[in-house]
């Protein structure tokens, strides 16, 4: 007799849907199969999808953004609003370091404020201009189970940003496989950052910001052979450049991540007097280029919230000044959902086996197969409205918007968090060591 049973549902496995049955003893799937045997507990999925629970490969919990402000989510918040998105494991940041010995008291830090997580949560090492070798840094990542590294081009001022010597380091390093190296590509030479004014932020940071970053990130790549990853890809010109210059290293060598957010809304959403509650980085681009975006999603390898969200009076208060404005808006709750809206089931494998592989969960995380942990989402299809936050944020730009799938129940490691709709309070979740 197995410990729970899912029964009747429609079950994801290999790309496409088979009506089967799910079999769960402790934390692990036991089995899979169409026959009917016993188990201790039993739901019953007659009309429902069941997918593997959704991996969120980039969340900011617990940020310290501009004027002071700390962004909403901790650990226990972020992970409810996770558990009622389908969302089971969430892959969040270290601090960025120059040193191994900061990179190893970041991950001591980080792992201190992960108290009261209700899904399973992993972690993005990050890194900025260095002291040691970028080899150095490769090898405490690896070693402490954080094998993806991310920098930044950009955010010179906040003492965050790496050289292009720094970089080409990382991408070097990265050819041995045992890390990926993720990367905010924007060049920051042709961003405006006289320009304080929160309304300007597209014309501040122009779609060459991002295209011109990437091309070089690419070239280093290609020239290495090595493992990089480009973030929150936001200018549908951006994929279109690397399909006819990079086609060699595209899935290969080098990889593209992007967020519901440059798939749903434009720029033309910073003309309106709640401009505010759209101020990220980067900024949401021209309808035409989120078209364009929006043709090309089969290049995106990983779709992510980039969920940083603030309280709408932190964002008003700010008053359009980007010096004191906090930049990020939350999805963790919504991502599956808005992406399913588009793109239906061939949204899946990219919310699930694709970033458990980037990251070194797999097969532990991102499928549904004998073994793997028993991390299960059941949703069903049919017109739906986004009218609930589940973060503790006070506002999301998606309230109100129609989607055409809803999450239903949420398994983490064999225990519902979620069961028809209602929060269960008997999980904790944990953190997965990454292996590339």
């Amino acid at each position: 007799m197995y410990d729970r049973r899912i029964i009747k549902g429609l079950v994801y496995q290999d790309g496409e849907f088979k009506q089967t049955n799910v079999y769960i003893n402790g934390e692990k799937i036991a089995l899979i199969s169409p026959e009917i045997f016993e188990a201790k507990q039993s739901t019953d999925a007659d009309g429902l999808f069941v997918a593997p629970g959704i991996i969120d490969a980039h969340v900011h919990i617990s940020l310290h953004g501009a004027g002071g402000n700390l962004s909403c989510d901790d650990y226990r918040s972020g992970s409810i609003a996770a558990a009622y998105g389908g969302v089971t494991t969430f892959i969040d940041f270290l601090g960025e370091a120059a040193t191994v010995a900061e990179m190893r008291d970041f991950f001591r830090e980080k792992m201190e404020m992960t108290q009261g997580a209700l899904v399973d949560y992993a972690l993005h090492a990050s890194a900025k201009e260095l002291k040691d070798s970028a080899g150095e840094m490769a090898d405490q990542a690896a070693a402490q189970g954080t094998p993806s590294i991310k920098l930044y081009t950009t955010y010179r001022p906040s003492g965050i940003y790496s050289s292009p010597q720094t970089v080409e380091a990382f991408i070097e390093r990265s050819a041995r496989g045992d890390v990926r190296i993720i990367i905010h590509a924007e060049d920051d030479a042709l961003i405006n950052h006289e320009n304080k004014d929160a309304r300007n932020l597209a014309q501040n940071r122009p779609p060459e910001c991002e295209i011109e970053e990437v091309r070089k990130i690419a070239e280093w790549t290609r020239k290495h052979q090595g493992n990089s990853y480009i973030v929150h890809v936001n200018c549908g010109e951006t994929v279109e450049m690397l399909k006819k210059e990079y086609s060699d290293i595209l899935h290969r060598n080098l990889y593209l991540e992007s967020a519901p957010q440059y798939f749903v809304f434009d720029e033309s959403v910073y003309k309106g007097e709640d401009y505010y509650r759209y101020t990220i980085t980067p900024p949401l681009r021209s309808a035409e280029q989120r078209e364009t975006l929006r043709r090309n999603w089969r290049e995106i390898s990983v779709f992510a919230t980039d969920h940083c969200p603030f309280t709408l009076d932190a964002k008003r208060k700010a008053e359009g000044n980007l010096t004191v404005m906090p930049m990020g808006m939350g999805g963790l709750e919504y991502l599956f959902p808005l992406m399913h809206s588009f793109y239906g089931s061939g949204v899946i494998d990219r919310l699930t086996v694709n970033p458990a592989k980037m990251f070194g969960l797999y097969p532990q995380k991102g499928v549904l197969a004998p073994g793997s942990d028993a991390d299960i989402v059941l949703y069903s299809e049919g017109p739906a409205v986004i009218d609930k936050l589940h973060s503790a944020a006070d506002d999301s730009p998606y309230l109100g918007l129609e989607v055409n799938a809803k999450v239903i129940s949420t398994m983490s490691r064999g225990n519902w968090v979620v069961e028809d709709g209602e929060l269960k309070e008997g999980s904790a979740g944990k953190f997965v060591f990454g292996r590339l």
